[in-house]
């Protein structure tokens, strides 16, 4: 039963809350309103038909005055005798026609039969029987509508009334609604058009006011979305009104500040580690040269040399652990200037020399570009470090006597540096742990390194708004593109 209600309810979850807000208010308002209109409309069409009926009423008295008053100037014999009331025709010089049509007046005697009539129904018959016991039991008038199509109305409104005490002549008026049915299809067509205008300015108003009551919610996912692990000062807003919304802010800045104390203190804790650790092993770095220049056994040096190689490699993770310290500070570490990339990339490949010297590589450098040298803002240190690590990768994973190609080309609003080798490529299943820290390629090729140079490649592009991108070559080796805006 829960699985059956949750496929029912599967495309309910995925609309939006604004969009949900907005279809409650118009289901609420419209149902509202709907019910509002035709309580209205049901007490106006009563009120309408009651004062029809009290217009009908005053109607017939007029009507039997003038009839009685005809009787009076005629001495008609008592209506009590068999047959003493012969067919007469009422004075319509005395009879004003109904204000809101043509109406049938009728006189019956006690047995129904028609005695005198004003005005022509053509083979229409009004309804007596009912009506003349209702006024025999005690009421003033008896009325009913009676549905027959003429030209001038669709139905029409009769009433029944006594003309003598005795109840022995009656007088039956049938009005036509032709007024009452007029300003009912006014009003229902007012309901036709009048409530889906409603329903639609109350569904834009939905909106409205929806998007109003989730701006504040709207602003902290806007703000929470720029909040990441290189700077975790930022805070959602809060707004003022003290409700639920200021509360989640409250809660969401407090959670921050948490967190924020945390990488603080990891970070605080990796640098005071790392840099507590380079000293000791430059020391004893030291003192294992020292030792290995003056042994002469053969053993001995090929023991001191694998401890000084162990101690070189020590050296070079705690100098990326403090480097990715530094990077996880944040911005706020950073030593921004306005710099020449060409320089940076000169000063990169001096540095890196010695590396491709030893497997006979050769790094090439080329510049092009669509105008003049332009400028961009970064961090100097970080820029060469980004660069050398991106170089020294290539350096390991290129065979022996080829070449690393460094390309800077500059555009408009962007520079851009690709650094190819002529390696075996980065493996399929390696693609989406390339930036990850302390992740390699391979444990068998002899490459070296301990997995952070391209973590931090990565961290470093990221601190200064950059991009950095990596593809295989359809030819052989591996492409990184760096992209960096300029100023």
């Amino acid at each position: 039963m829960a699985t059956y209600f949750d496929k029912i309810l599967s495309p309910y979850r995925k609309i939006s809350l604004r969009a949900k807000l907005t279809g409650l208010f118009v289901f609420i308002f419209g149902v509202t309103t709907v019910i509002f209109n035709l309580t209205v409309f049901n007490y106006m069409i009563k009120a309408l038909e009651d004062d029809f009926d009290i217009a009908l009423y005053n109607y017939s008295v007029d009507v039997a005055k003038s009839i009685n008053q005809t009787l009076r100037e005629t001495s008609f014999p008592s209506p009590s005798e068999e047959g003493a009331l012969p067919h007469f025709e009422i004075d319509q010089g005395k009879i004003l026609p109904f204000p809101l049509g043509n109406a049938l007046i009728l006189v019956r005697n006690n047995e129904g039969k028609i005695l005198s009539q004003v005005g022509d129904l053509q083979e229409f018959v009004l309804p007596y029987r009912t009506d003349f016991e209702r006024i025999r039991i005690g009421e003033d008038a008896s009325y009913r509508t009676v549905n027959y199509s003429t030209d001038e109305a669709d139905s029409y409104r009769m009433i029944t009334f006594a003309l003598d005490d005795e109840r022995k002549l009656f007088l039956q008026i049938a009005a036509p609604l032709t007024l009452l049915e007029s300003q009912i299809n006014k009003r229902l067509d007012l309901l036709k058009f009048g409530i889906p205008l409603v329903l639609i300015i109350a569904t834009l108003g939905g909106i409205y006011v929806s998007g109003r009551a989730l701006k504040p919610l709207n602003n902290m996912i806007a703000t929470a979305k720029k909040i990441n692990a290189n700077d975790l000062s930022g805070r959602v807003p809060v707004p003022l009104a003290k409700d639920e919304i200021q509360t989640l802010g409250l809660t969401l800045n407090e959670m921050l500040s948490r967190i924020d104390r945390a990488f603080q203190s990891q970070e605080k804790f990796v640098a005071d580690a790392s840099h507590q650790l380079r000293t000791p092993l430059a020391i004893l770095k030291g003192e294992l040269e020292m030792i290995q220049k003056k042994i002469t056994d053969v053993d001995s040096g090929k023991l001191i040399q694998s401890s000084l190689q162990e101690v070189e490699n020590l050296s070079g993770i705690v100098h990326d652990m403090l480097l990715l310290a530094r990077i996880d500070a944040g911005i706020g570490a950073l030593q921004m200037q306005n710099l020449y990339l060409d320089e940076v990339l000169l000063e990169t490949i001096r540095r890196s020399e010695r590396l491709a010297q030893k497997k006979s590589i050769k790094i090439s450098f080329n510049i092009s570009g669509e105008q003049e040298r332009p400028t961009t803002r970064g961090d100097w240190d970080l820029l060469i470090q980004l660069f050398i690590n991106l170089i020294e990768n290539a350096i390991k994973y290129s065979p022996e006597s080829s070449h690393v190609s460094l390309i800077l080309i500059w555009q408009k609003n962007n520079s851009h540096i690709i650094i190819q080798d002529q390696g075996p490529g980065i493996p399929d299943s390696y693609q989406e742990h390339l930036y990850e820290r302390f992740s390699r390629a391979s444990q068998t090729q002899g490459t070296g390194g301990f997995g952070l140079g391209l973590s931090i490649a990565h961290k470093i592009s990221q601190l200064h708004g950059a991009q950095l991108y990596a593809r295989n070559r359809k030819e052989t080796g591996t492409e990184f593109r760096f992209e960096i805006k300029n100023i």
